[in-house]
């Protein structure tokens, strides 16, 4: 199931706070910017399983447990269980709008205004809605109308806009309950991975013909912070395990 109501209550939008717990920082900017933008009045859920040291612990990342080192990061992999740890969060719950954010957003003013207009423009049948800006790409200005806000992307590669498929990065985006239930039952949602967790859920929606739609314009961007995995103070093994 999932809430036919677009105005967005307590009751029917939880938000899930992707967080590396080492980074007490992104947790203050957070916390601040989901007060500002008057989101922290809805449940919001801390992830903070699966940080970077659980991936390296007993030497499961070096054994290539969780994927080839010299293919994929561990902070990389820490991501992704993640995401699918909110996956199942949102497949448990499924009557509720999931709204993701990962910890280094900037949200801009009217946002909650903002997603409930685009909500009822959503379809029925809908997977994934992304509404950050995501490596700055945009619906091309040929398919724009005026007044309308959301944007069906699908899930094919190769088109001339949307990078490598239906995904806009992982910084701000809705789930489907459908959509996590799939993903979850799929090889992608197993280790090893070979990939990071935008380009898994290129690979997902090619092969599980996933229905994503973009916001346009974006309501959230990326980048509060410089990435910690080039800072050598906050991440004494980049070296190593970058």
């Amino acid at each position: 199931m999932q809430p036919t109501a677009t105005q967005l209550t307590p009751d029917n939008l939880r938000v899930h706070v992707i967080h590396y717990t080492r980074l007490k920082e992104r947790r203050m900017h957070m916390e601040q910017a989901l007060r500002d933008h008057g989101l922290d009045r809805f449940p919001v859920a801390w992830v903070t399983v699966h940080d970077r040291e659980d991936v390296l612990a007993n030497g499961a990342y070096d054994r290539g447990d969780w994927g080839d080192p010299q293919s994929i990061a561990a902070g990389s992999i820490s991501l992704i269980l993640k995401h699918l740890a909110v996956y199942r969060e949102v497949a448990a719950e499924p009557d509720a709008w999931h709204l993701i954010l990962e910890d280094d957003v900037l949200i801009r003013p009217g946002f909650v205004s903002a997603l409930e207009a685009c909500l009822t423009e959503l379809p029925a049948r809908w997977d994934l809605f992304y509404v950050g800006l995501g490596c700055s790409l945009h619906v091309p200005w040929w398919l724009r109308r005026t007044g309308r806000r959301t944007y069906w992307r699908g899930w094919k590669p190769g088109l001339l806009w949307g990078g490598g498929g239906c995904s806009r990065c992982t910084e701000a985006y809705l789930i489907h309950p459908n959509c996590a239930e799939r993903v979850l039952a799929s090889h992608f949602a197993k280790p090893p991975f070979d990939r990071p967790i935008d380009w898994l859920l290129n690979a997902a929606g090619a092969a599980l013909q996933i229905h994503s739609y973009w916001a346009e314009p974006p309501l959230v961007t990326q980048g509060a912070f410089e990435s910690w995995m080039k800072d050598p103070h906050l991440n004494p093994a980049a070296k190593n395990h970058a």
